[in-house]
Formats: C-alpha cells, structure tokens, sequence
C-alpha cells in the first residue's frame, strides 16, 4: 500500500523471452555473503566475471566454462585506506578488452555520517586480474541532480565516432539506490564529458515498480539498435529490471511488458532483482543477475533464446498492462479496504 491506502500491485516473474535458469536456487552466493553488480565477458569460450563481494568490499574474478558453474573469487581490485574517495569500498565494474588491454571502470566509496560519497575509478590490465588504478576518479558528482553520488557506470567504445560512451547512475543516498541515469563521452576514458540534457533516464511516476528511481542500466548493441537493462525500485525500494531500447543511446522507449526481471514469490530472489550483465551467445543471451530475500543477495541467471525481445514495430506504442499502473485509486484501492 501507498501512503494514502491505495494497494500497488507488484509485477512478479520474467517477461520479453527471459526465462530464470533454475528458479529454485542461484548460482552461487550463500556461504559466501552477499554478492551483486556482475559484469561478464568471454574469450575463447571462458566466461569471466567480475563481481561486488560485499563481505570483503572488494571487486573479484571468476570464471567458467558454461556460464553456470563458478569457480571460487579471487580478489583482483581493493579499496585504499589512504584514498580521499575509495577508502571504504570498491565496487560495480564495468570492462572493455581493447588494444591488448583490460579497461574497468568501477565505483570508489566513502561512507560516513549518513551519508555516501562515490565517484567513478579508472583501472587497467594486461590479464584482467592484476590492474594498475589510477589514483584520482575519472567522473565525480558536479550537478545537482547528482547529489554527492555516482556509481554503477556501463561503458561501450563507439567505433564509429572512436569514443567512449558512459551511461552512469547518480543521486545516491545513504544505503539507496540512485535516482537516475546520465550519460558520458570520452575519446580516452579518462576525461569525460557530461550531456548537456543529464539525466537522459529518469524514474516514471506513473509507472509503480519504477517511480522511484532508476539506476544500475546495462547497456549493449544490436541490430542498430541500443538496448537496456535497469533497475527500477517503488517508493518502497522494491526493485525489480525493465528493458528499454534506443537509435541514439540517449532517448529510450521502453519495454511495454516491464519489468522484464521481476521478483518471484518463495524463490530465492523473491523480495528483488537487481543490476543484470548481458552476453550475447550468438543465439540469443545469457544475463546474471544479483536476486535477494531480505538476508542477502545471490547471483542468479536467466536465459534469453533468440533476439526478439517483444517491442513493439518502431513508430508504434502498446500499452504496459503489466506494471504501469498510475496512483489512481479507482486502479489502486487496496482490496481489504472496506
């Protein structure tokens, strides 16, 4: 229920073609504490994956031969003690392999009187395992909308324009997701410039699952088109993933069956889903995903066969009937009400 009594139905399970492997149980996760914000390549067919260990407050590496089983993490990134912006934590990579190098971009933190500070870090590497970071962040917060926070940023290289693209969640407050989505160019990595309409994504109030804000994106190309796994949380911070699709990368329609990774009642990733990484398998794609239960969060996959996600022919609208739901209480009255 909202804060005036109306009842906020919660879209459940997944749509768009994604089909949860093995509901019953995640991948891994459990013993190990909780583990979030993936971000998975392969080469010469081994899947590696690296990933937020909460317990250690580290990023990690793993790898696979099928994408299903892990083998344990090994820590390959850790936050200073000395830093003036990653002293607490390191977190949320994102990487691309090019000229013979490994490039991550991932989140520095600090965290105190209530508040997180976060900021955007750059790091390179011959093997994907041993990295040399640089030492001041490549992206802060400097607009309002910004608050103090930036994290979970996605970056693709444009072979076309031989830039850099950035999209980049900002807004964070203490132990919250962000609020929106912006978005970044660089010609080195390094030195980025901010779009002038920031944020490009933002939450929509007549859209329940995803009224609060949005964050945690995922972004890949095909077939001329931009697409987008994102986090959107209700003003309960009840996450859920939608997808959207763009031509520019910077205006996004989105998916009329979001969201496309719901929670699934009495599974393990029953109270949310969060922040996806997509590979494609060349007959569709795999995405990894961190689910949790209210103890901790697990990774979990879900598989895609094929590449229609179910969009509507471009030009044309059809209508969400799944969580769209505007704070009308004719739609919303809560059924227990009298």
């Amino acid at each position: 229920m909202n804060k005036k009594g109306y009842y906020k139905p919660v879209p459940c399970g997944f749509t768009g073609g994604w089909e949860k492997y093995d509901g019953e149980r995640p991948l891994f996760g459990g013993a190990m504490g909780t583990v979030f914000d993936c971000y998975v390549i392969v080469e010469d067919g081994l899947f590696k994956m690296w990933y937020s260990w909460r317990p250690t407050n580290t990023i990690v590496y793993a790898t696979s031969t099928d994408g299903i089983h892990w083998t344990l993490p090994q820590v390959v990134l850790t936050w200073d003690p000395d830093s003036t912006w990653e002293k607490d934590d390191v977190s949320r990579p994102s990487l691309i392999k090019k000229d013979g190098l490994y490039h991550m971009w991932y989140t520095g933190h600090v965290w105190g009187d209530q508040k997180c500070i976060s900021s955007i870090g750059y790091a390179t590497s011959p093997d994907g395992i041993h990295w040399h970071k640089r030492p001041t962040p490549v992206l802060v917060a400097d607009q309002p909308w910004e608050k103090q926070s930036l994290w979970c940023s996605h970056v693709l290289w444009d072979e076309e324009t031989q830039r850099y693209q950035m999209w980049y969640s900002g807004g964070a407050s203490w132990m919250a997701e962000a609020d929106a989505i912006g978005y970044a160019t660089s010609a080195d990595g390094i030195h980025w410039e901010k779009h002038p309409d920031n944020p490009i994504f933002r939450p929509d109030p007549d859209i329940h699952w995803e009224m609060y804000k949005v964050s945690a994106n995922y972004v890949w190309k095909h077939d001329g088109w931009y697409y987008m796994t994102y986090l959107g949380s209700d003003s309960d911070m009840r996450a859920a993933n939608g997808m959207a699709r763009s031509r520019d990368g910077i205006h996004w329609e989105r998916h009329p069956d979001n969201p496309t990774f719901g929670a699934v009642e009495g599974d393990w990733d029953c109270a949310g889903n969060c922040k996806a990484s997509v590979v494609d398998t060349g007959d569709g794609y795999m995405a990894w995903y961190n689910g949790f239960n209210n103890t901790l969060e697990e990774m979990g996959l879900a598989i895609h066969k094929g590449y229609d996600f179910g969009f509507p022919p471009e030009g044309e609208h059809r209508e969400n009937v799944r969580g769209c739901y505007p704070c009308k209480p004719e739609i919303n009255k809560c059924p227990f009400d009298k």
